[in-house]
Parts: C-alpha cells; structure tokens; sequence
C-alpha cells in the first residue's frame, strides 16, 4: 500500500509541476505578445501589428494541426492474444490473480 501512496504522491507532484508550467508559459506568452503589439504597432500601425501577430498565431495552430493528423508511417497491426499458459479461462485467470494478490496483501499486513 505505500508503494501506491508513493505512486500517487509522485503522479500529483509531476501534475502541479507540469500545471504550474503551463500556467507561467501561457503567462510569458501573454507578455512577449503585448510585447511584440508594442514593438510593431510603433514600426508600422495597430492594424499591422494584429494582422503580424494574428498570422504568426495562424501559422503555429496549423503547424500544430499537421502534426496531430499526421498518419505514422507503419500501419497498426493487431496484436494476436497471448495464449493461456494453463487450462484456465481468461476470467478464471484474473480471478486467480484478484486472490494472489489479496492473500500477498494480507501476508504483508501481518509482516508490519
């Protein structure tokens, strides 16, 4: 049971970090962007400066979208089903290793 509690603690520990992350990212974005309207709208105009940076922001969800439709090079197979070692089910089997690890559970319990 602590190897779980450790698992689960590592899991919420990765999610606040990768949430802060992309929380102080969305943040840097927002200050190069009214950095970058600052810099352009003062080179040219306002109108300039959103149709520069509207474009860029285009340019980088369509990069994105290619990226997520593109198809992988090798076609999936399926995977054939593993043969039983036994006799037993399939259902039999997970039954099997519900009550192995329920009584390895209880051995360790006794053991703390």
């Amino acid at each position: 049971m602590v190897s779980l509690e450790r698992k689960v603690e590592r899991a919420a520990r990765k999610g606040a970090a990768f949430s802060a992350a992309a929380i102080l990212a969305a943040v840097g974005l927002a200050f190069l962007t009214a950095a970058s309207w600052l810099v352009l709208s003062e080179l040219r105009s306002a109108t300039f400066a959103a149709t520069i940076i509207g474009i860029f922001y285009l340019g980088i969800s369509a990069i994105a979208l290619a990226i997520g439709l593109k198809k992988s090079d090798q076609p999936h197979r399926p995977t054939p089903p593993e043969q039983a070692i036994s006799d037993l089910s399939p259902l039999q089997m997970i039954i099997l290793g519900f009550v192995q690890g329920f009584e390895k559970g209880r051995q360790r319990n006794q053991k703390d």
